[in-house]
């Protein structure tokens, strides 16, 4: 059962109860037996044309299928079950219906139609399979048909200059009712857009800056008001904070806006041409104004005409045709600091004298606030060897494991099988009907009108393709046998084999060993690794403490934190500085006290550590040193320290637990006697 628009579960509930009623005729075609129907139930707003991996009850039914428990199939139309332009997914599904000799029935759907027959679909029979795949192609031709009629005359309206449904910069709403809108100055809000612009050119059109000190307001546009939201239709791309109002959320929003024609009552019909009609609506912003900012952000005059002038991307974005080295590269999680901020993980590849090389970059931003902060850079090739130098640690203290991750994957590959079953069926019906198509196209001519239309499957059939190979991924799936075999081979001699595996087979190898890797920021130079790896791997979460040698970038010294340096430099002792100074290192601290002209006053304190933070010891500033005490702590941080150079070891990991899990009992003996600190570092 399925119902394409939203809502149709109760708008159109006799179409829903007419096919629930199916149920009962299922159950008159056992006779007397007892009747056994499996109901699968989309409910509304599910479009035949989604995949069936992405349909949750399709999905069922196909596994279903693939397990021998339905024997027939009963649909109120074909079209329930696929709205499919290039028959992708009829494919999939008519094959394993016919290997498991799986009928489908389309009864009439009302007793009134007599000219209607119930159609019966065995797809052992070509006839059958012939006739099915004609249904197919009428379903998707109403999809062509009246959906392109229904976006032409919207493209009709917009040409004409009236409102098509998009999406609306602040200050304009719609009023009126269907063909009879029209586009209008919303005041509350052209009023703060007009603020906003001239704050913009103040600022010399530096939208980060402006970015920022809208990131300080509560909102930038007010709450609409009940009667307003009656009388105007307002669509805007500017987040909703309920209660408070309305504020970008995005990097990107701010400077699109001041690009924005529509905001001096130009009109573009369609996206991927250039006409425009001028005066369609009323302005929201003066002309000048909004074409100053245009030229400067753009490089570009409204009429075209470069600027040389301009305030555009400062730095230009680098495309790879090829993913960058990286073995954790899209996998690498990193821990928010507190639930209302959200963090990202990219790369970045630097290239000095001629050698490039990649970190991982950690990103912060509040949920309210449109900007985000780099928070933590990691050398990125030091830290994947970490990672593996540890699987080679734990590879050699258990000789069995190679052993069990054969036996756990082989029984993950045979679940796969059923839970996921559509997937690689569906990719190999792709790759089948793409050589289909390769075919077709030799033979065809390029100028022939077929050969454009023959590209345009291509490409979609290898944009479906990536799409289920992504998903495929992302599932940590096992391909086949053969990987479990490769990966027995090298769990068994890793040294030899681990340098013979190219870079998509070593990324392999560690999405299917680790089920999530995740790195925390605990202080300026210590990271929280930890592994969840595949139980087989290791039964345990396995955490390491990582020192990195060069600490995350701080900010500039506060007024706050200068004024504690002038307060307290001169004879307070180092550890308290430190303490009120949490975040920064001795050193520099000694740097900002030059720049003040501040000079200490008493004799230097043996053991002074200038190039560690407060944070570093206590990482939660709550008096609990991080393994255990002040000494084994310090201890830790030399040794972390003294196997550290900032351009060949940039970094160092204590690993929490050893490799050997028998050597785990006098771990836990220690524990349970109260000493919680750093029991084994490796």
């Amino acid at each position: 059962m399925r119902q394409s628009k939203s809502g149709a579960d109760t708008a159109m509930a006799e179409s829903r109860e007419t096919q629930l009623g199916l149920q009962e005729y299922s159950k008159l075609l056992y006779g007397d037996e007892e009747p056994q129907v499996e109901l699968y139930d989309e409910g509304a707003g599910v479009s035949g044309q989604k995949r069936i991996d992405q349909r949750a009850e399709l999905d069922r039914l196909y596994r279903d299928m693939h397990k021998g428990i339905i024997g027939t199939l009963v649909l109120a139309r074909e079209d329930r079950l696929f709205r499919n332009k290039h028959m992708d997914q009829v494919g999939v599904f008519t094959r394993l219906a016919e290997e498991k000799r799986i009928k489908v029935i389309v009864p009439p759907i009302s007793s009134a139609a007599s000219d209607e027959r119930t159609r019966v679909y065995d797809f052992t029979v070509y006839r059958d399979l012939v006739s099915f795949q004609d249904k197919m192609r009428e379903a998707y031709g109403y999809i062509e048909g009246h959906v392109k009629h229904m976006l032409q005359c919207k493209q009709n309206k917009a040409d004409k200059g009236g409102y098509d449904g998009r999406l609306l910069p602040p200050g304009l709403a719609v009023k009126g009712k269907k063909q009879n809108q029209v586009i209008v100055v919303y005041e509350p809000w052209a009023e703060e857009m007009r603020k906003l612009a001239l704050r913009a050119q103040a600022l010399d059109w530096n939208i980060g800056k402006l970015n920022r000190e809208v990131d300080n307001m509560a909102y930038l546009f007010p709450e609409i008001p009940d009667e307003d939201r009656e009388k105007y239709l307002i669509k805007t791309c500017i987040h909703h904070i309920p209660g408070v109002g309305y504020k970008p959320r995005s990097e990107q929003t701010l400077r699109d806006l001041f690009t924005n024609e529509m905001l001096i009552g130009w009109w573009q019909p369609d996206d991927d041409k250039p006409d425009v009609i001028i005066d369609n609506h009323d302005a929201v912003l003066d002309y000048a104004l909004f074409a100053e900012g245009y030229a400067r952000l753009k490089g570009y005059t409204l009429e075209g005409d470069p600027v040389e002038n301009h305030r555009g991307t400062t730095r230009t974005p680098k495309t790879r045709e090829t993913p960058p080295d990286l073995l954790f590269h899209g996998r690498l999680i990193l821990t928010p600091p507190s639930p209302d901020e959200t963090t990202f993980i990219s790369f970045y590849e630097q290239i000095y004298e001629g050698k490039a090389t990649s970190n991982y970059l950690g990103y912060r931003k509040p949920n309210n606030q449109m900007t985000r902060k780099r928070w933590c850079c990691i050398p990125a090739s030091a830290f994947d060897d970490i990672v593996v130098n540890r699987l080679l640690a734990l590879e050699k203290a258990d000789i069995e494991m190679k052993d069990r991750v054969k036996v756990t994957l082989e029984e993950v590959y045979n679940q796969q099988s059923e839970d996921f079953v559509s997937i690689p069926q569906q990719i190999q019906g792709i790759k089948t009907q793409l050589t289909e198509n390769a075919r077709k196209r030799m033979k065809t001519s390029i100028d022939d009108p077929m050969y454009e239309m023959l590209e345009e499957e291509r490409n979609d059939l290898m944009q479906r393709q990536r799409e289920l190979e992504a998903k495929k991924e992302k599932l940590g799936m096992v391909d086949s046998p053969d990987e479990i075999a490769q990966l027995h081979s090298l769990l068994g001699n890793f040294e030899t084999v681990w340098p013979t595996f190219d870079l998509n087979q070593r990324q392999r190898t560690f999405s299917l060993l680790i089920n999530r890797i995740e790195i925390e920021v605990v202080s300026p130079h210590w990271l929280r690794l930890s592994i969840d790896w595949l139980d087989a791997v290791c039964p345990r979460l396995d955490v390491a403490y990582i020192w990195k040698v060069s600490p995350s970038r701080g900010e500039k010294f506060s007024d706050e934190e200068k004024e504690i340096i002038r307060q307290h430099y001169p004879r307070s002792p180092y550890m308290e500085i430190l303490k009120m100074l949490p975040n920064r290192t001795w050193q520099s601290i000694q740097g900002q006290t030059v720049l003040m002209g501040i000079k200490r006053e008493v004799i230097a304190e043996p053991g002074i550590q200038v190039g560690i933070c407060y944070k570093d010891m206590v990482p939660n500033l709550d008096e609990r040193y991080l393994f255990g005490d002040y000494e084994t702590t310090l201890s830790y941080i030399k040794t972390a320290s003294g196997n550290t150079v900032k351009s060949e070891a940039p970094l160092y990991a204590l690993w929490l637990l050893p490799a050997k899990v028998e050597n785990l009992t006098g771990i836990v003996q220690r524990y349970l006697n109260g000493d919680d600190c750093l029991s084994q570092a490796s």
